[in-house]
């Protein structure tokens, strides 16, 4: 009985920070639940639960999504902001057509001085979790008409830098892994043409 007490005390009081990685996931899942918070209002959470690099930690949260129902993990792909959201589908469990949807919908912040890098970065993100719902999500976007501005355009450049990373690959096999090619060297190859 006391435990409970404890527990329950723990649950309500305790910050979001001072939980585990499972207790921040399960207190997303109980506010996505509740419906006590908007879309907006969980972002800053979800930046919390994705804040540490550590691979142990990412694991644990992984396992703790996993856990998830999908309608769920939809909600914090929505909520979760455009630079947040590559970290988020690193340790996604499986993804599904309306997540990668929602990621590539989104936009950069109109104050940010980069925002064909960040849409690149989070484009790449995207493509490497889930390479074989890529293409459809995309066709489905543009079928919504629920694209950004400028899509378009960015999707027909990373489609291009696609192409220089397998053409990097093949003229330098041992210089680095496909997956170890930074987007910032594509960048400066695409930069050159």
């Amino acid at each position: 009985m006391e435990h409970q007490k404890r527990k329950k005390w723990l649950e309500r009081y305790m910050p979001f920070v001072a939980r585990s990685p499972e207790m921040q996931v399960e207190w997303l899942a109980q506010a996505l639940r509740r419906q006590v918070l908007a879309s907006h209002e969980i972002t800053p959470y979800v930046r919390l639960l994705l804040e540490n690099e550590e691979s142990e930690i990412r694991s644990r949260i992984r396992a703790a999504l996993q856990e998830l129902e999908p309608w769920m993990i939809q909600q914090l792909v929505e909520a979760a902001d455009t630079y947040d959201t590559p970290k988020l589908f690193s340790i996604l469990p499986e993804c599904n057509v309306e997540q990668v949807m929602t990621a590539l919908g989104k936009e950069a912040p109109p104050y940010e001085q980069h925002p064909r890098l960040v849409r690149d970065r989070l484009f790449y993100a995207v493509y490497s979790r889930a390479p074989q719902l890529f293409a459809p999500a995309v066709a489905r976007l543009k079928a919504s008409g629920r694209t950004p501005a400028d899509f378009d355009e960015t999707h027909r450049r990373f489609l291009e830098l696609l192409e220089d990373e397998k053409l990097l690959s093949a003229l330098y096999p041992k210089a680095k892994a496909k997956v170890d090619i930074d987007l910032k060297d594509l960048e400066a190859l695409q930069s050159l043409f």
